[in-house]
C-alpha cells in the first residue's frame, strides 16, 4: 500500500467517522401545524436554544407539513424517524385514552385545573403508559386559547343551543357531551367549517379565538359566546430510544431548552387571547359572557359516564371537580 492510498484511506475512515458523528447529533422536530402559528414558533426558539447551548453539538432541523400530518409526525416519532413530535388531542386518543380526559368539555374552569392530570403521581403513569405504548415520553405541554362557541345569536344558557347544528371535531366524548347539553353535534372537518356554516349546513361551530379569527370565521358569524368549555394542550413527545440516548448533560440542556420554550409559547398565547378578541369585536362580533355553570350542570350526566372507562386516579380528580 502506497503512503498516497494509505492517506485516502485514512481521510475516508476520517470522514466517515465525522459524518457518522453529525447523524447521530441531529435532532429533528415534526410540528403539524402552519409557519405563522405559534407552536412553530416556538419548535423554532428551542431549535436555537438547543443549537446554541450545545455550542453546535446538535443541529436541529424542523419538519413540518410538507412530511405529513400529525398522525404521521406522532407514527414517525414513535419509530424513531424524528426526535420530537408536536400533537395535539391525538397522541392521548392513540396512547393513553385512560388518561386522555384533559380536554373534556365543561370540566375544568382553567388550564391549571386541566394541566394537573399530567403533574405527580398521574403524570408519571400517564408517561408510563406513552411509554409502553408509543415508545414516546411526553417531554412539554403548551397552553392553548380556551374553545367557544360562536353562533349569529347570543349563547347565554344550553337552552340556546337546543335543537341546533353544532360542528364539533370528530372526538366520540366531546359529541357525547353536546348531544347531553341538547345540540345537535355535526363532525366536520375543519377546512370545510366555514362552507358549511355559510350554506346553513351548521348554525354554530367551536374552536379557539386564535382558529375563528385565522379561519375568517367572523364573515360568517356575528357571535362570540364566551363558554370556555375546553382547555386543552399540545404535547411535545420524545422518542424514548432517543430519550434513554442522551447524555445527563445533553439531556438537562435539551429538557430545559424545551421548558424555556413552551414557557415562552404560554405567554405568547395568553397575552394574544384578549388582543384577539377585541380584534373580532372591531371586526363586527359581539362577545357574550355565556352561563358556563348552566353548561357544567346540563354537560354532568355524559362527563360522569364517559370517565367510567379512565384510569382511577384520573376518574377521581375529574370527580372532584364536579362535586
Amino acid at each position: 500500500m502506497t503512503t498516497t492510498t494509505r492517506g485516502i484511506i485514512l481521510a475516508s475512515l476520517a470522514s466517515l467517522g465525522i459524518a457518522a458523528q453529525a447523524s447521530a447529533n441531529e435532532l429533528s422536530i415534526a410540528i403539524h401545524v402552519e409557519p405563522s402559528d405559534t407552536m412553530f414558533k416556538v419548535g423554532e426558539r428551542l431549535k436555537e436554544t438547543i443549537e446554541s447551548e450545545t455550542d453546535g453539538k446538535y443541529t436541529v432541523s424542523l419538519l413540518g407539513t410538507e412530511v405529513g400530518g400529525e398522525r404521521d409526525h406522532l407514527e414517525g416519532a414513535s419509530f424513531g424517524e424524528y426526535s420530537i413530535a408536536l400533537g395535539g388531542s391525538m397522541p392521548m386518543t392513540l396512547y393513553a385514552p385512560e388518561f386522555a380526559s384533559a380536554d373534556l368539555p365543561f370540566v375544568y374552569r382553567s388550564s391549571e385545573e386541566a394541566r394537573e392530570v399530567y403533574e405527580g403521581e398521574t403524570g408519571e403513569l400517564l408517561n408510563e403508559r406513552l411509554i409502553a405504548s408509543g415508545n414516546m415520553r411526553l417531554v412539554g405541554l403548551s397552553q392553548r386559547n380556551p374553545r367557544n362557541l360562536t353562533s349569529n345569536f347570543p349563547v347565554t344558557t344550553p337552552e340556546d343551543v337546543s335543537g341546533v347544528r353544532l360542528r364539533v371535531p370528530e372526538i366520540a366524548p366531546w359529541i357525547k357531551i353536546w348531544e347531553e347539553v341538547g345540540a345537535l353535534p355535526s363532525p366536520i372537518a375543519w377546512p370545510e367549517v366555514y362552507t358549511s356554516l355559510q350554506t346553513g349546513v351548521i348554525e354554530m361551530q367551536e374552536n379557539p379565538v386564535d382558529l375563528i379569527y385565522s379561519g375568517r370565521l367572523y364573515d360568517v358569524q356575528d357571535h362570540l359566546n364566551r363558554t370556555e368549555h375546553v382547555f386543552s394542550f399540545f404535547h411535545w413527545l420524545m422518542n424514548e430510544d432517543f430519550y434513554q440516548s442522551l447524555s445527563d448533560e445533553d439531556r438537562d440542556i435539551i429538557m430545559a431548552a424545551i421548558a424555556d420554550a413552551t414557557e415562552w409559547g404560554d405567554e405568547t398565547i395568553i397575552s394574544g387571547q384578549e388582543e384577539l378578541i377585541k380584534e373580532l369585536e372591531s371586526l363586527g362580533m359581539t362577545v357574550v359572557d355565556s352561563d358556563v355553570d348552566a353548561f357544567r350542570e346540563a354537560a354532568e350526566p355524559a362527563v360522569r359516564e364517559i370517565i367510567e372507562d379512565y384510569h382511577p386516579s384520573v376518574r377521581e380528580y375529574v370527580n372532584s371537580l364536579l362535586d
